[in-house]
């Protein structure tokens, strides 16, 4: 099996456009959404090394934020019908800033860098569910995308 990996880049409203844009306050934006509701939650999620599963949402955009701050990698590809790993990037935040996805971005889960779980404010649309691919690197690319974390000073959002 192939291991690809990524090394991480800071998250700058510049590096993120043509996958969304950076989100500064939770309380104070929703998702454009082509079907459905907005919802909000919060989600658990662990710290890898290794990505076996990515997503891509088609119903609407997706808004992650930490709940507190903690240093994040974001894993993302530009919209495609299969995702191909070259065009994989990883995304360092600093931890106090988060993410919109748009429309049919590929990603994976949010990846704490200093702790092996964090808590993370979502917002997307009601219908994700039916609206989501779902796509295993291994099965399809015989490939996992191995993240490269990096130190977290001296990066600016």
């Amino acid at each position: 099996m192939q291991k690809f990996v990524l090394r991480c880049e800071p998250l700058t409203e510049e590096n993120f456009s043509p996958f969304g844009y950076i989100v500064r306050d939770f309380a104070y934006v929703a998702p454009k959404l082509v079907i459905g509701e907005v919802v909000r939650n919060r989600m658990r999620v662990r710290r890898v090394k290794e990505v076996e599963w990515v997503s891509a949402h088609y119903d609407g955009e997706q808004i992650i934020f930490p709940c507190e701050p903690v240093p994040t990698i974001f894993v993302v590809a530009p919209p495609s019908e299969r995702p191909s790993l070259k065009n994989f990037r990883a995304f360092l935040s600093e931890g106090e800033i988060g993410i919109c996805l748009a429309l049919g971005v590929w990603h994976t889960p949010p990846i704490p860098v200093d702790r092996e779980h964090a808590l993370y404010e979502n917002a997307q649309g009601s219908q994700w569910h039916d609206h989501t691919f779902e796509f295993h690197l291994p099965s399809e690319l015989n490939a996992i995308l191995c993240v490269e974390y990096l130190r977290t000073e001296n990066l600016s959002d």
